[in-house]
């Protein structure tokens, strides 16, 4: 009878932390809201359903899916195409159309299609912008991959690579990702200035732990996890916090100069294979807007200089360093509880990018 008690007691205090957590739910109290999988709609997935990791390029997401991302600051719907592209159907494909290859920003993560810089890239200049850009730890030798076995077979006359100094250095380096069962490549330098792409052997698919594959059922199903989601996410920065004080880090100036030389590597060998107009967009974090404000000089950057090198030397190739246009209120740029452009972000960077685009 005792146990039978007990099982009643905890069922009643599950019961009683479900009501709640609902609640937070529908008065959008939480930082990151999360609806569990059994209460969406048939036509939308889970986040972590809607973003995949089974290509050779590791990261995407499924064909023809829908999911939604609510925060604090932004809630998004995003929708991928007939190949798993966040765009429009590719079907239309022409000539005369821009292949765009990135990570998050490329994506346009946080906001909806029509406030991406892509689709005010397409409205600036009438022209066409297919989006092979995705989140999820996308570095730069992704970028080459996915452009080399994916994006190059549909018409196009220009690339547009949007690059992100704030992690694109280290994304791919496996020195950073030992251990890590995710199936995404990384390089190894074979010799002086010479790379190889890899996938480690003992990566799995869609890689999920033990742990996460209980996690998953517990979000799926209750609208419990929602609390523990948001208590990991603030442990996580208070985590983050009390090890390194305040964030700092700028990958325009503090990258390793190791991983600045591999990622030129790649990037000179992705313009070198496309052998069409290719612009490189150099996206800045405000640490990187501070630290330029306190002295610090673009001229002395080893990356930096390279691609100056490459744009001087190169008719084909245009780097465009979007720190070089700031405005009066950065923060304006991001989103207040993300860091990704707000739609007056990607509208600032669209008018940048247009601007170049149009004067060829």
């Amino acid at each position: 009878m005792n146990n039978l008690i007990k099982f009643f007691y905890i069922f009643f205090l599950f019961f009683i932390f479900e009501i709640i957590s609902y609640g937070f739910y529908k008065l959008n109290l939480l930082e990151i809201s999360h609806k569990p999988k059994i209460y969406l709609s048939k036509d939308e997935v889970p986040n972590d359903e809607w973003w995949t990791e089974e290509n050779l390029w590791g990261a995407w997401h499924i064909k023809n899916g829908k999911t939604r991302q609510k925060r604090s600051c932004y809630d998004a719907t995003y929708i991928s195409n007939e190949v798993g592209a966040r765009d429009s159907s590719f079907s239309l494909n022409n000539l005369n159309d821009i292949i765009l290859i990135g990570d998050s920003f490329a994506e346009g993560y946080g906001v909806n299609l029509n406030n991406t810089s892509q689709k005010y890239i397409e409205d600036l200049t009438g022209l066409n912008v297919l989006n092979f850009g995705v989140s999820n730890n996308f570095g730069v030798v992704q970028y080459y991959v996915i452009y080399k076995n994916f994006a190059n077979n549909y018409n196009h006359n220009k690339l547009l690579i949007f690059f992100l100094p704030s992690n694109d250095f280290g994304e791919n380096d496996y020195n950073n990702w030992q251990g890590s069962k995710r199936y995404r490549p990384y390089y190894k330098e074979n010799e002086d200035n010479n790379y190889e792409i890899f996938i480690p052997s003992d990566s799995i698919k869609n890689y999920k732990s033990k742990t996460k594959k209980i996690k998953k059922i517990f979000k799926d199903y209750f609208w419990t996890s929602g609390l523990f989601i948001n208590l990991n996410y603030n442990y996580k920065i208070y985590r983050a916090k009390k090890k390194h004080g305040k964030d700092t880090f700028s990958g325009y100036f503090d990258s390793k100069i190791d991983q600045q030389k591999a990622t030129i590597y790649f990037i000179k060998k992705i313009i070198k294979e496309a052998n069409i107009d290719t612009y490189l967009v150099s996206i800045p974090r405000l640490q990187d807007f501070d630290k330029l404000n306190k002295g610090k000089n673009l001229n002395d950057v080893y990356w930096i200089k390279s691609l100056n090198d490459i744009s001087k030397n190169n008719k084909n190739f245009t780097f465009i360093d979007l720190i070089k246009y700031p405005i009066p209120n950065l923060e304006d740029l991001y989103l207040e509880c993300d860091g990704h452009w707000s739609p007056k972000g990607n509208k600032w960077a669209a008018k940048i990018i247009s601007a170049h685009l149009l004067k060829n």
